[in-house]
């Protein structure tokens, strides 16, 4: 059975992962196939997924389903 995140309640645009994180708290951030932070660009970033900051869940931004799992401490950010 596969994992999806949720929305915060009244705001579609806020999700909520499973671990507890949300936009206000670790976020949630771009990321390309190798687990590498990226842009939001056509040229950068191909997947259409985002990564839990808290948890490294890779979340599918359409269906807000969990297609994979990072180490958080693994993931190459862009800071």
């Amino acid at each position: 059975m596969s994992e999806h995140i949720t929305h915060e309640s009244g705001n579609k645009d806020a999700w909520v992962c499973i671990c507890g994180n949300n936009p206000s708290e670790d976020g949630f951030y771009p990321v390309n196939e190798d687990g590498h932070e990226v842009e939001p660009t056509v040229e950068d970033w191909k997947t259409n997924e985002y990564f839990c900051a808290r948890c490294g869940r890779v979340i599918d931004q359409d269906s807000l389903e969990v297609v994979r799992q990072l180490d958080p401490k693994e993931i190459v950010r862009l800071d």
